[in-house]
């Protein structure tokens, strides 16, 4: 994870905070594109320079991690919920 991640005494993310998302999708060609339209509509700062793409051991699936500034947890978890509403995810971590 992010050296920029903080937890609270009790465990939970202190915000604003950078905090990695994954999201695993079917290999196509535009998952990336797509993954970062989908962020980007909820007018959230990705950091492009830590975006990895990971396939799978057989090919058809794909590990997409993109860091993102979330400033709540509200924020965090609509990028989550645009994430899973893409056809190309499979599951999000």
């Amino acid at each position: 994870m992010t050296d920029d991640l903080r937890l609270d005494k009790d465990g939970a993310l202190e915000f604003p905070c950078r905090y990695p998302v994954k999201a695993l999708t079917r290999t196509r060609e535009q998952a990336l594109d797509q993954v970062l339209a989908a962020i980007a509509a909820l007018d959230v700062a990705v950091d492009h320079e830590t975006v990895t793409i990971r396939p799978s051991r057989n090919g058809r699936f794909q590990s997409i991690t993109v860091e993102v500034e979330v400033d709540s947890r509200p924020t965090l978890e609509a990028v989550y919920a645009a994430l899973r509403a893409l056809d190309i995810v499979v599951m999000t971590l």
